[in-house]
């Protein structure tokens, strides 16, 4: 009779041999090259703070462009349609549909603000104004990132008349602003002072906050972490 030791032994010996025979085949996973595709797409990335600041600049660009594009063709549309009345409500980019996807899509919230603004919610004060100054000033002349504590990051961009359709809104009454068009501006911004301007000159700037949390959440491609209000 076998004892233990012998039976257990022989078993071995026999599954060594019966699988050293056979030519074993391991199926591959169905979508296993997709599956760690995505798995790798989703691994969450170790950004430096240069990284995020970086981020911030580049994300701001894209929605300064995008605001700035659109502003000056849908401008254009509405005052060849309908003039000055029609136009009216189309500048403010910071509020185009296109925009705010933008802008929630990267985490950020924009403003514009002037020294002369025709709207008064867009007077600059406190960081905001020292920000403006520095543009107004000569001292900053291209778009900048600076971090607001630890939860915020601010890019801010100049804003130039570059096109001469806003001299329509914009340029010296009696001149590129008819006076009569100019009365129904003043009608919907009894304190405006956002006119006299020539092509080229500085007319405000750009300001967007980042939320850090939410624009690292885009970087590694995860949902918004944040709770600000948009």
């Amino acid at each position: 009779m076998f004892n233990a030791r012998s039976l257990l032994v022989t078993i071995t010996l026999a599954t060594v041999f019966i699988v050293s025979g056979c030519d074993v085949k391991v199926k591959p996973i169905e979508g296993g090259k997709e599956i760690a595709q995505e798995l790798e797409r989703h691994k969450i990335k170790r950004l430096t703070q240069q990284d995020i600041l970086n981020a911030a600049q580049k994300y701001g660009d894209s929605v300064v462009v995008v605001a700035e594009r659109l502003h000056v063709q849908r401008l254009a549309e509405h005052l060849a349609q309908g003039g000055i009345a029609a136009a009216i409500p189309y500048c403010q980019p910071e509020n185009f549909e296109e925009v705010e996807a933008l802008q929630d899509k990267f985490g950020a919230i924009s403003r514009r603000f002037s020294e002369r603004p025709r709207n008064p919610q867009n007077v600059a004060r406190g960081g905001t104004a020292q920000a403006l100054a520095r543009y107004s000033s000569g001292q900053q002349q291209g778009a900048n990132v600076e971090e607001l504590g630890q939860d915020q990051i601010r890019y801010t961009s100049p804003i130039y008349l570059r096109d001469e359709t806003c001299l329509s809104c914009h340029g010296t009454v009696g001149q590129e602003l008819g006076e009569s068009d100019y009365t129904l501006i003043k009608e919907k911004y009894p304190q405006d002072q956002a006119t006299g301007y020539k092509k080229g000159d500085l007319m405000g700037m750009w300001e967007l906050t980042f939320d850090k949390m939410d624009l690292v959440a885009f970087l590694n491609d995860q949902p918004k972490k944040s709770r600000r209000p948009r």
